[in-house]
């Protein structure tokens, strides 16, 4: 089963991808558990709050970590699997057909929602204040 089979069952893919990008990840981390998939992620917080005011999509961490953290190896236009904790996880919902390209759109979104969540509790913290 892949992530729109075990997330939108009966609906096609074209169907699924009229769904936003950020939205259908989203569900996927909530759906697998966020943070279970927060200890995935190969960057410190730090990291990638100094990559994200850079870039959003953070490209300037460099795509191997993040592949590797999604359980495969890519190099010249070949992808191994190595199996990863996360792709562990996709077990929970059903999950055994994916690609390295979805594991790293998983961690990235996750990403943002950790950067999302600080940034939500810095503001708390000031408010406290």
């Amino acid at each position: 089963m892949n992530f729109r089979e075990a997330m939108q069952p009966g609906m096609t893919s074209m169907e699924y991808l009229d769904i936003p990008h950020d939205e259908r990840y989203e569900a996927i981390v909530n759906a697998i558990g966020y943070e279970d998939v927060k200890q995935c992620i190969p960057f410190s917080l730090d990291r990638l709050k100094k990559e994200f005011e850079k870039d959003k999509h953070m490209n300037g961490t460099g795509i191997g970590k993040w592949d590797i953290a999604a359980g495969f190896v890519c190099e010249y236009g070949n992808a191994r699997y190595i199996g990863s904790r996360l792709t562990s996880l996709y077990r929970r919902i059903g999950v055994d057909t994916f690609s390295p390209s979805d594991g790293v759109c998983i961690l990235k979104c996750c990403a943002r929602m950790w950067i999302q969540e600080s940034e939500r509790e810095e503001v708390a913290d000031a408010s406290v204040q």
